[in-house]
Formats: C-alpha cells, sequence, structure tokens
C-alpha cells in the first residue's frame, strides 16, 4: 500500500508487486550513497558502513545516519529509503528489517565505488522485475545496453561539439518525459563523459561538467517516485560536488490529487495543457500549425507542474521511451471511477493538443498514448536543431495505422538515423517486451532533407564495452558492412521518408527493402479497394450455426486454422463446415462474405507456410483468420493465389505488417496495399492459374525451410510470376533466397547457425 502497487493485477501468476524488494532497492542505493559520503568524507558526522551495521540497534543507527545526511543535501535519493523504514517501524516487526539493514549495509559498502563507475543503469532492471506488472502505466523500460545504443547515436546527430567546453554543456538541454529509472539520462551523460575524456578531459574537468549536467541541462520527468530515486542515484553517482535539491527531476501528478480527489492527472501529459509549453508551436515555424489567438488553456497553480514547465521547455535534446499502454487499461491501479476519469482527462488533453495543433489529428493513436508522448515532444523540442530520439516498435515504421504519425514527423524533421536490431533473440529493447522496436533519432532542419540512416544489426551488444566497439566499426562505416559481424548501413532517399516509407527498419537485407518498394509502387501493376475483402463482420454465434467436420447440404465450407499445418496446400481445404439454420443467411454471407481466394490474416513468419489459397469452392472464414476476396471468379483467383504466394507478393504483404514481425496482422486496408498483376489479361492469368492447377497437390514447407527438399513449389509460383509479367526470373530466385535469409523467417540471424537436431 505505501507504494501504491497493492491493486495492480498479477502477472505471470507471480504477486502483483514485491514491497520488500522495492524498499531493500530504495534502501540499498541510499547505503551506496552513504558508503561513498563516508569514504570521500564529504560530510562530518558521517560514519562507515562497517560501523553502522554492527551497531547493536542497527535500524536507528541508519535512520540516525540518513536523517542527518539529508539535513545537508541528498533528500531524493534518501527520503524514499527512510519513508520505507518508518512504514517498516510501524508494523512493529522489526527482526527482518534489521537482517536487511545489516545485509544491505554489507553489499553496500562492498560495491559502492565500483557500481558509481559502472556507467549504466542496473538497478533499472531489478527494479521492472520487482514492481509487478507495471503495464497499464506504460512501464516498459529501457534495456541499458539499448540506452547506450540511443544515446551515442542521440549526439552523434548533435554534431561536432566541444565535449570539454562547459558552454556546450549548459546548451544541451537533454529532457526525458517518462524517465522511468533514469536509464536514457544515465546513458546520455556517460557517453558526453566519455567524449569529453576523449578530448582530454581529466577526472576533475569531468567532475565539472557532471556537475553542470545533473544540475542544470538534464532533466526528467516521472509518475513513479521510487523509479526517480533510482534515476537520482544514477545521475549523481561518483560526483560528490552535485547538489540533489538543484536535480531535474520531477515527479508528475497522476491519478486523484491528495487533497482533492475530484481532480485527476495524467502525469507528464499534463504539460499539454500549459501555455507555455504548448504556444511554442508558433516559434517553430510551421506556418499551418499556428495557434489561433482563441485558443482555450487550462491553467494549474501546482507548484510542482509549474516548476516542471520550466524544466521541459526549449529542449535541445529530447530522448525518451514513451508509454505505449492503452488508454482503456491506463491506471488499473485505481479504482473504476478513477480509471475512467483518468481516460477523460487524457482524451482532453488529446483534444487541447489537436485544437492548438490540427496537423496532430491523425497523428495522435485512439488507443495508444505513446503518440501523445511525441507530440508533447515536438512541442518542448527547440525549433532550430533540436534532437528527438525515440524508442519505438518497429512494425510502426511499416504498418499502414503509422502512416500519419510517419507523415507528420517527416514533415518537421530529418530522420537522422534509425537503429534496428535483427537477432531473433534480442528484437525488443525494453525490458519485459517481446515485440521488435527501433531507436529512431530526429533532428530539426531548415531546407532539403539528406537521406536517412538505417543501421541493420545482427546483435546487440552484451555490455558497454561491446557497445563501444560497435560505436567505433559504426564510425568508420559510411555504407555497407559494419566491421565485427555488426550488421549493415543503408540509407533511404528523402522523397520516401516523406511519403511515410519507412519500411527499410523491418527487413535486414537492404536490397529486400529496396525490391519490396519497387513492387509496392510499380504502376504497371494495380490494386483492389479494401471493400474487396470481406472483414467477415457477420457473427458465429452456437445458437445460429451447427458445426460438422463433415459438408452437409447447405453448409458454410470454412477456413480458420492460421497454424503451421491449417493450410499446407495452396489448393485451400476447410477446416469445418458449419451449417446456418436459416438458409436466407446463408445465401447473405456467401454473397458478402465468402470468396474463392482467401488471404491471411496474420501467421507465424517462420513457421507458417501459405499467404493465400483459393478454390473452385467459395469459403468463408473466422474474424482475423483469414481474409477472403469477394467478387472473383475461380480462375482469377487461383491466378491471384500464385501471384500471393510469390516472392513479390510475400514482400508486399511483410512491408505491411502489423503488430509484430515474428506474428504479424494483415487487416483489409493492409492488404489493399499491395499491388498486383491485371488479372484480365488473358496471358497473365492462364500463365498464373497453370502454375496454381500443377501446384495444387503439392505439399508446401514451412516458410523458415525455403523451397523446402520437394518439388521447389516457391520457385514455381516465381517463375511463373516472371513469365507472365516479363520480370527477371534470377532477380526473383535472389529476393526468395534473401527472404528466406530474413532471421525473422529463417528463425536465426545473419552469421548464426541451428542446431542440426533442430
Amino acid at each position: 500500500r505505501h507504494f501504491g502497487l497493492d491493486r495492480l493485477k498479477a502477472a505471470g501468476g507471480k504477486k502483483s508487486a514485491d514491497g520488500c524488494a522495492i524498499a531493500a532497492l530504495l534502501m540499498m542505493n541510499a547505503a551506496m550513497l552513504h558508503q561513498r559520503i563516508a569514504n570521500g568524507r564529504w560530510l562530518p558526522g558521517v560514519r562507515d558502513l562497517a560501523a553502522v551495521k554492527n551497531d547493536v540497534n542497527v535500524v536507528r543507527a541508519v535512520d540516525r545516519q540518513w536523517r542527518d545526511i539529508m539535513s545537508h543535501d541528498f533528500l531524493p535519493v534518501l527520503k524514499p529509503a527512510v519513508d520505507a523504514i518508518a512504514v517498516i517501524e510501524d508494523t512493529r516487526k522489526l527482526a527482518g528489517l534489521e537482517r536487511a539493514l545489516r545485509h544491505v549495509a554489507a553489499e553496500a559498502q562492498r560495491i559502492a565505488e565500483t557500481y558509481a563507475d559502472m556507467g549504466a543503469d542496473h538497478a533499472g532492471p531489478l527494479f521492472n522485475r520487482v514492481m509487478g506488472n507495471q503495464a497499464s502505466d506504460g512501464a516498459f523500460f529501457t534495456r541499458p545496453v539499448a540506452a547506450s545504443l540511443a544515446a551515442r547515436l542521440t549526439l552523434d546527430a548533435v554534431g561536432e561539439t566541444d565535449w570539454t567546453n562547459p558552454a556546450a554543456w549548459r546548451a544541451l538541454k537533454t529532457i526525458d518525459p517518462a524517465c522511468g529509472s533514469g536509464t536514457l539520462l544515465a546513458a546520455i551523460l556517460t557517453d558526453m563523459k566519455r567524449r569529453a575524456a576523449e578530448m582530454g578531459a581529466d577526472e576533475d574537468a569531468l567532475a565539472a561538467l557532471q556537475k553542470i549536467a545533473v544540475e542544470e541541462t538534464v532533466k526528467g520527468l516521472d509518475i513513479n517516485p521510487v523509479s526517480l530515486q533510482l534515476a537520482a542515484s544514477q545521475l549523481t553517482a561518483g560526483n560528490s560536488r552535485i547538489s540533489y535539491r538543484r536535480m531535474g527531476l520531477h515527479l508528475m501528478p497522476y491519478g486523484p490529487d491528495r487533497d482533492d480527489p475530484a481532480k485527476i492527472s495524467s502525469g507528464s501529459l499534463e504539460l499539454l495543457g500549459q501555455k507555455a509549453i504548448v504556444s511554442r508551436r508558433t516559434e517553430l515555424n510551421f506556418a499551418d500549425d499556428a495557434i489561433a489567438s482563441q485558443a482555450v488553456w487550462d491553467p494549474t497553480t501546482d507548484a510542482e507542474l509549474e516548476d516542471a514547465v520550466d524544466a521541459a521547455r526549449n529542449a535541445r535534446i529530447i530522448i525518451m521511451n514513451p508509454p505505449f499502454t492503452n488508454r482503456v487499461k491506463m491506471g488499473e491501479k485505481f479504482p473504476m471511477e478513477v480509471r475512467k476519469d483518468l481516460k477523460a482527462r487524457t482524451d482532453n488533453l488529446e483534444r487541447t493538443l489537436v485544437r492548438n495543433d490540427p496537423a496532430m489529428d491523425g497523428f495522435v493513436d485512439k488507443n495508444s498514448i505513446a503518440p501523445l508522448f511525441v507530440g508533447l515532444a515536438d512541442y518542448c523540442l527547440n525549433g532550430a536543431d533540436g534532437v528527438l530520439a525515440v524508442i519505438h516498435p518497429t512494425i510502426a515504421l511499416s504498418n499502414p495505422s503509422g502512416l500519419s504519425e510517419r507523415l507528420l514527423l517527416a514533415r518537421r524533421y530529418h530522420v537522422h538515423t534509425v537503429l534496428t536490431c535483427h537477432d531473433p533473440k534480442q528484437i525488443n529493447l525494453s525490458q519485459n517486451t517481446n515485440i521488435n522496436e527501433s531507436v529512431i533519432i530526429m533532428r530539426r532542419h531548415n531546407g532539403p532533407k539528406p537521406p536517412t540512416r538505417f543501421i541493420n544489426m545482427d546483435r546487440l551488444p552484451s555490455d558497454d564495452g561491446e557497445a563501444d566497439d560497435f560505436h567505433r566499426c559504426l564510425m568508420d562505416c559510411e555504407q555497407g558492412t559494419i566491421a565485427n559481424g555488426w550488421g549493415e548501413v543503408s540509407y533511404w532517399a528523402s522523397e520516401r521518408i516523406e511519403a511515410g516509407d519507412w519500411s527499410p527498419a523491418v527487413w535486414r537485407s537492404p536490397e529486400l527493402a529496396e525490391a519490396a518498394a519497387r513492387y509496392a509502387n510499380d504502376e504497371s501493376m494495380t490494386s483492389f479497394a479494401p471493400e474487396r475483402f470481406s472483414k467477415s463482420r457477420w457473427a458465429r454465434k452456437k445458437w445460429e450455426y451447427t458445426v460438422s467436420d463433415t459438408e452437409m447440404p447447405g453448409s458454410l465450407s470454412l477456413i480458420a486454422s492460421n497454424k503451421s499445418d491449417g493450410q499446407i496446400h495452396i489448393q485451400g481445404r476447410s477446416d469445418e463446415y458449419w451449417i446456418p439454420e436459416n438458409k436466407a443467411r446463408t445465401d447473405e454471407i456467401l454473397e458478402s462474405a465468402s470468396g474463392h481466394l482467401l488471404i491471411t490474416g496474420g501467421q507465424a513468419s517462420g513457421t507458417g507456410r501459405l499467404v493465400a489459397v483459393a478454390d473452385d469452392v467459395k469459403r468463408v472464414s473466422d474474424e482475423g483468420s483469414w481474409v477472403p476476396v469477394v467478387g472473383l471468379t475461380p480462375a482469377e483467383a487461383k491466378a491471384l493465389a500464385a501471384f500471393y504466394n510469390s516472392t513479390p507478393g510475400r514482400l508486399q504483404l511483410m512491408r505491411n505488417a502489423g503488430r509484430k514481425l515474428t506474428f504479424p496482422k494483415y487487416n483489409p486496408a493492409a492488404i489493399a496495399n499491395i499491388r498486383i498483376p491485371n488479372i484480365k489479361d488473358a496471358h497473365i492469368q492462364n500463365t498464373l492459374a497453370a502454375c496454381w492447377e500443377r501446384t495444387k497437390d503439392m505439399p508446401v514447407p514451412q516458410f523458415r525451410d525455403g523451397d523446402g527438399d520437394e518439388g521447389k513449389v516457391r520457385a514455381q509460383w516465381d517463375e511463373s510470376v516472371a513469365a507472365a509479367l516479363g520480370w527477371d526470373a534470377a532477380e526473383l530466385s535472389r529476393h526468395r533466397a534473401l527472404l528466406h535469409r530474413e532471421p525473422h523467417v529463417r528463425g536465426l540471424g545473419y552469421n548464426q547457425y541451428g542446431d542440426a537436431a533442430e
């Protein structure tokens, strides 16, 4: 209850949160600071932990020592730990607290100095484990090595800087509006110090520069007081001359106000209601987005929020891993009425944002709160040369639903660099997620924009030393293969970026990215309107249908399974049959929601087999598993099935994926983006349909097996497409081989090899 985590949902059968471990984590940070103060003799009367831990009354000794230190400074680190001690003391169960404090003191004494020199957030991962299910607040913390990569790329985008010059540090105001345990801010600070050291700064100079950064330029905002204590510990580690009271860390109001429960706040997003923040749009030289004079503002008298407003304004760098929780799930730790009010407050702030920046209307997402954080960052960043670094789901860089966001960002920024790791075991840059994520670095830019650099990594560094090796190799690689097996660098024209095509991020092979884009923009082909793809909106209700394993008079032939063995031939096979009680209903469904051709609605990228099936029989499908195409003749359906399953068809479908790369979802809008040959042309239709007839009984191997051992069925589809459209069969063969090598298809990264037994 003390940490406000008693209402969290349990995750994976575990307890919702571990209050004792959280308290121990706070105490460990406080104890390490205590030991560094004692070692450095920074303050009078601070005893070494070796003496404190052996005190007869260790609880009283620790409490007194920490309160004495707080009377001088260091409040953000020590007060949460002292408060936790007080809460435990109130229970009168002190034996466990005594044992814990002796143990914590002993370990802190041992590691205090070495931990301060590690240069990365190592408490953050532990924090994320013991804080329970934080998904409702979108608290997916950045992995330390990913933060190191993001920081290095961000400072690269800043450009040439004299890192030994205090004025240069003061000019680099850096903000994380959802800082969590300070992982990204600590990584930025560490890399700034590294660059200064490489330019000749000694230890004293580095300490002075760190003091400038922490007291003046590095700003973090978050809704969790525990995470802010960790952030304070990270930013001040190893420097005795930093005034903790001047740190730019702000606890943002979230949920009901203690004094006025009717007042609901939504954390850092409250800044969207502040005129001092939002009115900056007029300074950014975006004439179409200028603020109208009749704008309505939501003023506040909260002094803490006013301080945060000053902290968030006019940043040179904004770096963040924005929360991407669904609005419906926001604040699950609160009662239902508070959750409703919290969602309403967030919706209201969205309306304020859109009212004062109409271009954001298509940008913000009605489900996720992440775009609101990006919109907030756009307001807080300076209009001249500000750099915005975001960790973002990779799928959002290519799917149709992310198009509005990409178009707006490409108008307002030069998309400088996009980094994605394609190691199947290292796709996530955030903890406790299993989705592909990318680092996106954007910079304000006047005039024609340069191309965008795409870095496709074959593995993530295991520690900061490897991150340093990667960065050195990257600096030596203008384009092509990065040394030491790190991956590959390629470029994408600004015209494509501004058109919303950021798809190279979803491919390990730059050649495949290029090929997929070429097929998707081939004006010699056509495309279907989304209306041709049935959304299967009709409901299966137990009292309306009888399910049968065999075909019966008046039954509907159904394809439902999208598992690896659901469909193994290009000729569709029925999974089951439904017999509606109402024949008129059957006729209606056959007319509006069935087809001779069905396209996958989603499947595993490696273990799936087919993206489309066809037959002389019309079939329906369950919601989301397969998408019937209405209005085709059997011959047209067969021809298109061969094309969709060919390499050009698969490449186009995969660049429009939703959800995640390893198990993408495809809706009618995504499928409608695929360009297809003119099947009314007799030569094209006959050539492709004939191939369907030749291969209809051939088992199709899983995608990860490529062409398989027998029949080479995928090669036959590609050859028929080449013959029908006059394309180069050798080129399609090369692209097919590259597609098989794609990590999320093969299940192994480049230069990785699986166990033969597998």
